[in-house]
């Protein structure tokens, strides 16, 4: 007999069950009381987990005394067996020490690993060669001398006949870039900006902040005795912080060298020439102008000496309303040794960028059509164009050659910059043509901003293949503009 069910909670609206009967129960219908638990003897439970637990000792005994004979019969099969003298020696059964922290910098030391009797210390880490891609060899330029070129994190290269050479190792805190040859070919001179954390309470941000210095360095033409030629970093009442250099070209006698920079104390309007002494360390001011737009100066880039040492070759930052409209300049110094004082000579505009040719009677220069960069040749004297060598809207930054029959400059493709050679030859009437175009670097890494730099020995040059060694006559085509200083007023 069962419990009576459960009916519904009262007043719950449901209809009553048939089979439910409410207390006082009717005689003979009362319901069984519940069944009380049986309570389990106190020792019957340990006795019998202590048997499951001798079993399972026994039979884990056999199984252990089943695989030591086993391996005591292997033993002895390998003991009657012939030695082989590529097997390896049997591993020692002592447990590897866990690496323990060295007293004097608290770093831990990785322990040496044992096998048999020999210790062997851990594998050296190796760094990869940097992988190159060159042109292929009928594609590549032979070049005569040397061309220096920056690539893209840093580092200073070398390319001299199909070989390329790391000058320079860049790092997270140090990158060099804008290198060029002293004339005589001894030395080499570039900028190397390095990272600089300061602390510095008179400054802002409380006194910290980072810098990227840029001073100007030297070394030898194998890459030894680095040494820094101007220090940038400036310390006066307002912190530390430095002025900017940028594109150095050297004066044939090596005592001068021309930069682009914002002068010694930081604060000249606009970055426009300097020339650093090399022996005492001191900048001062290239005595020519810079064209204002409103407040603001334009400023010069890209000087280049000539090979008297007196005359500067310049891109003059020039505008044409809100547009740049730049053109070459020619500063000539007052003497070899100051140029603070002198003459400016500005050529007509849609030229920059310029290179003297070795006699100095042409320049390999920019066209700025606004059709992109494109690399052509004009006179030094009135800047009449003897022709243009490229047509593609990406060929910039170029470098004549110390022959004179050849241009180094930078291709752009997409984002990749390489660095090509382009050779020229002359006919009748002093007519420069292209006669091959080839790559020096086909991997994209170069860097667009520093530019390119050539020097070949004296001994390996040839003057009867320069494009200087036939005047053209040019005397029916006009005379470009020539403007003196003061400079044109703004949007001329």
């Amino acid at each position: 007999m069962t419990q009576p069910p459960q009916g519904p909670p009262p007043g719950a609206g449901f209809p009553p069950d048939r089979g439910y009967l409410p207390p006082p129960y009717p005689p003979g219908r009362e319901p069984i009381p519940p069944r009380q638990p049986r309570r389990s003897s106190p020792v019957i439970a340990p006795v019998l987990a202590l048997v499951a637990l001798v079993l399972v000792a026994a039979v884990s005994f056999a199984a252990v005394a089943m695989l030591d004979t086993s391996l005591e019969s292997a033993a002895a099969d390998a003991s009657e067996a012939p030695a082989d003298a590529s097997a390896e020696p049997e591993a020692s059964a002592e447990p590897t020490p866990e690496p323990q922290p060295t007293e004097a910098t608290g770093e831990v030391s990785e322990p040496t690993a044992e096998v048999g009797s020999e210790t062997l210390e851990p594998e050296p880490e190796t760094t990869a060669e940097p992988i190159l891609v060159v042109p292929p060899s009928d594609e590549r330029a032979d070049v005569p001398g040397t061309i220096l070129f920056t690539r893209l994190g840093g580092d200073i290269w070398a390319a001299s006949g199909t070989t390329l050479e790391n000058m320079t190792d860049s790092s997270s805190t140090v990158a060099d870039s804008f290198p060029t040859w002293s004339p005589d070919g001894k030395h080499i001179y570039w900028i190397r900006s390095k990272k600089r954390e300061v602390k510095d309470g008179r400054a802002r941000e409380k006194g910290k902040y980072t810098l990227y210095p840029t001073d100007l360095w030297r070394m030898n033409a194998d890459g030894s005795n680095k040494k820094k030629i101007y220090n940038a970093l400036i310390n006066d009442s307002r912190g530390l912080w430095f002025s900017t250099l940028a594109q150095p070209s050297v004066s044939p006698a090596g005592n001068n060298v021309v930069v682009v920079s914002d002068g010694r104390d930081g604060d000249d309007n606009g970055v426009t020439m300097h020339v650093v002494n090399t022996r005492s360390g001191r900048m001062n001011r290239v005595g020519t102008s810079s064209q204002a737009l409103g407040t603001i100066y334009l400023g010069h880039n890209d000087p280049d000496f000539d090979r008297t040492g007196t005359r500067i070759a310049f891109t003059y930052n020039d505008n044409a309303g809100t547009e740049g409209n730049p053109r070459v300049g020619i500063f000539t110094c007052q003497s070899r040794n100051k140029c603070s004082n002198g003459k400016t000579k500005l050529l007509k505009h849609g030229y920059a960028n310029p290179s003297w040719s070795p006699d100095g009677k042409l320049l390999a220069v920019e066209t700025t059509d606004g059709g992109g960069r494109d690399i052509a040749i004009i006179t030094a004297k009135n800047g009449v164009e003897r022709v243009q060598l490229t047509n593609d809207g990406n060929s910039f930054a170029p470098e004549f050659s110390p022959s004179g029959d050849r241009i180094a400059y930078l291709k752009r493709d997409g984002l990749d910059i390489d660095v090509r050679v382009m050779k020229l030859e002359i006919g009748e009437r002093g007519k420069i043509t292209l006669a091959s175009d080839k790559a020096v670097t086909s991997d994209g890494t170069v860097d667009g901003h520093s530019g390119v730099s050539w020097h070949i020995p004296k001994n390996q040059l040839n003057s009867r293949d320069s494009v200087d060694a036939t005047e053209p006559d040019d005397s029916e085509e006009p005379e470009a503009a020539l403007d003196d200083a003061p400079p044109p007023p703004p949007g001329s």
